[in-house]
């Protein structure tokens, strides 16, 4: 069954996948297991926190310990700002800026699905207008964290997308140099000459390239590219042309790549390898610069329980998205609008529910029936059957999901699995679970896959 691995089968690791995208080198270390674990809380200790966890979605987010070990799917929120503290002042990053900035230069939703050994990321254009979180008013994506700091832009993704986010990680471009400069360079593939002067960028060359940490930040961040034309001269500026059509999507999908090829190469680097983080963790973490910020919730078991559930996860399985949106102007502003039917299909594997975060109680309704097989299929599934017992009654024909109004939409998860469709009850209130599972005379199975709607 796609969806019935249990913790001690097959591991993966995907803790590499936030060291180097946002240098979080407490996620890397996960991956040494025990040997690495002293590292990971030294290193932890070092990180600063941001005060979030009130804007965040708090399934994912426990600390109680009998929460450690579950399989629960998490959305990160990865922000790139747009900072250049703590840079030699020479450095190309600050032409034409302002050191002091608080912009978001990309910001990029990450899904860790462990029952579904599913890692994807989906890039947020800097451009999106949405309403601002508790403003009253929208604004570009990029401005909501100067406008209210992390906890207002975490709000604004969350409700403007409709998507839950669990963890918060931030990154200035000091962080985004020192993780180039700790795996040596990154090699990309270059299909044309690229350049930009505004940001100090000239690649005249095509083919594969392996960027230094300066080029490298210029090249994620270019939003208005040229080549070379068709024979010409790259040593001759009147040969450069505008390349592409100069919008966010174009650099969303640089961002993405860049980022794929940044994690082959901390892999080929040995970034499993314990000393290999080690010497990578003192590279990116700076006592008198700080350049990474993680939320006040996350917590070392957690870290660890990932890096053990997706260890060796291939690097090319990472999959992509992006937002259909349109050009606007707004307010003498260009913008980019959502296309917000379009974009349900790409949001929908971001907005999935966890099956370990729906907590069940399962009661039996009927003389003849037993509860166990049940249980044994649920949790298969991924569902955490907490608890089990008797219905207050022994002939229930229809089975039925309990549940309160607001555990509406875990409700809804469990009954798409549930085969016949179940019946659905509302109560004013459930004790010590999520929803209540009444098995009736009807039961089938739990689905290995949920119908496209619950009934």
């Amino acid at each position: 069954m796609r969806r019935g691995r249990r913790r001690g089968a097959r591991k993966r690791t995907w803790g590499q996948l936030l060291v180097v995208l946002a240098g979080l080198v407490v996620f890397a270390a996960a991956v040494g297991g025990a040997a690495g674990l002293g590292m990971v809380k030294s290193q932890v200790s070092q990180i600063p926190r941001v005060s979030v966890g009130l804007s965040l979605d708090l399934v994912g987010t426990s600390v109680d310990p009998e929460r450690r070990g579950s399989t629960e799917a998490l959305n990160f929120l990865l922000v790139g700002i747009d900072n250049a503290a703590g840079i030699d002042p020479d450095s190309p990053i600050h032409i034409d800026r302002d050191v002091n900035t608080l912009l978001t230069d990309s910001v990029i939703l990450v899904r860790i699905d462990p029952d579904a050994d599913r890692v994807a990321m989906l890039s947020i254009p800097r451009d999106l207008w949405v309403p601002i979180a508790g403003k009253g008013w929208s604004e570009r994506v990029n401005a909501a964290r100067g406008i209210g700091g992390a906890a207002t832009l975490i709000e604004t993704v969350s409700e403007y997308l409709g998507v839950p986010i669990h963890h918060y990680v931030e990154i200035n471009f000091a962080g985004f140099l020192r993780i180039v400069n700790a795996v040596d360079g990154v090699p990309v593939e270059i299909a044309q000459p690229i350049r930009d002067d505004s940001l100090g960028l000239r690649i005249e060359q095509s083919g594969v390239i392996t960027l230094d940490p300066d080029t490298a930040l210029a090249y994620v961040r270019t939003r208005r590219p040229l080549t070379v034309a068709e024979g010409g001269d790259p040593a001759n500026d009147g040969d450069w042309v505008r390349l592409g059509v100069w919008n966010d999507l174009e650099r969303n999908q640089r961002q993405q790549e860049f980022m794929v090829a940044t994690l082959k190469r901390a892999v080929e680097k040995g970034i499993r390898n314990p000393l290999t983080l080690r010497r990578v963790a003192n590279e990116l973490l700076d006592d008198d610069n700080p350049s990474i910020t993680l939320d006040d919730r996350i917590t070392v078991g957690q870290l660890v329980d990932l890096g053990d559930e997706f260890r060796s996860f291939p690097v090319d399985q990472i999959e992509r998205y992006k937002l259909p949106v349109v050009d606007a102007a707004i307010d003498g502003k260009q913008v980019l609008l959502l296309q917000e039917e379009e974009a349900q299909s790409v949001l929908e594997f971001f907005k999935a529910l966890s099956l370990a975060g729906v907590r069940v109680r399962i009661l039996n309704g009927t003389r003849s029936g037993t509860v166990a097989g049940v249980e044994a299929e649920l949790e298969r599934a991924g569902f955490s059957v907490v608890d089990r017992g008797n219905a207050d009654r022994f002939d229930v024909a229809r089975t039925v999901v309990r549940h309160t109004e607001a555990a509406e939409d875990k409700a809804t998860t469990l009954a798409r699995y549930l085969e016949p469709a179940p019946l659905r009850e509302l109560v004013a209130e459930i004790d010590g679970a999520d929803v209540e599972l009444v098995v009736g005379s009807d039961y089938g199975a739990v689905s290995d896959t949920p119908r496209d709607s619950a009934s």
